[in-house]
């Protein structure tokens, strides 16, 4: 995406190292704002002035640089995209080069439902459902901002989200195709995995990962069984109904 602005942003953000460094495409082009926040080394705070001006020249998108991190977003990160409602890109530096920009939210083109690699908060187990309700069955689902390793800080991010998404739990003897579960994987005191159920005992999931970028754990259409034991909820969409 914005394939015209990458080298631009590529050397600006080297050039802005170790301070997180912040653009605003809009319908007049790609420019770079100032990062106002107290740490600039850790987040990004963009005046109103700037984002006013962005607003009234046609907001396109939203880049901004984890240096020395990783190219997922923070709930932070992920709060603002959702109030954006456009594509938001994150890329890494280490101040001698960058990282390729990783974007997500509205207006980014959804990666095939299997074979997806696993990158929280962009292509995680939530995003996997996400996904599958909005190309396979029309439904759009909302997002929730989530920080990296959410279930070891005593967040309960599924049981306390699935009845705002439109879902309402069922008993597992009548989960039927479409119908998405919830796991819990590992010694955590919470559900941390989740999937949907699809025909002939089939699911489909990300598969989930020790490290927040996973190349090597790619989502997958398997058979449900070997996750029956870890399963702690079966939901049902239901959308408004009361």
């Amino acid at each position: 995406m914005f394939e015209q602005y990458v080298e631009q942003i590529e050397a600006e953000a080297i050039k802005a190292f170790p301070e997180e460094a912040v653009w605003f495409i809009t319908k007049k082009g790609c420019k770079r704002v100032k990062n106002i926040h107290e740490q600039p080394e850790s987040y990004f705070l963009v005046s109103d002035a700037d984002t006013k001006k962005a607003m009234a020249a046609g907001l396109l998108a939203v880049v901004h640089t984890h240096p020395n991190g990783e190219a997922i977003p923070s709930s932070s990160d992920m709060a603002g995209q959702i109030s954006t409602r456009v594509p938001w890109g994150i890329l890494t530096c280490d101040g001698v080069g960058t990282s390729s920009i990783v974007w997500w939210g509205d207006g980014v083109e959804k990666p095939p439902l299997v074979g997806r690699t696993f990158r929280h908060g962009v292509t995680d187990c939530y995003a996997l459902i996400k996904d599958y309700y909005d190309l396979e069955l029309g439904i759009k689902l909302p997002d929730f901002p989530r920080d990296w390793a959410w279930w070891n800080e005593d967040q309960n991010l599924f049981e306390q989200g699935f009845t705002k998404a439109g879902f309402k739990q069922i008993d597992a003897s009548e989960a039927r195709p479409g119908d998405v579960w919830l796991a819990q994987i590992g010694n955590v005191g919470v559900a941390n995995h989740g999937g949907v159920l699809l025909e002939n005992d089939l699911m489909i999931h990300q598969t989930g990962s020790n490290d927040a970028v996973d190349d090597s754990r790619p989502s997958a259409r398997e058979p449900i069984y070997r996750y029956l034991r870890h399963i702690t909820h079966w939901l049902r969409y239901v959308g408004d109904e009361k």
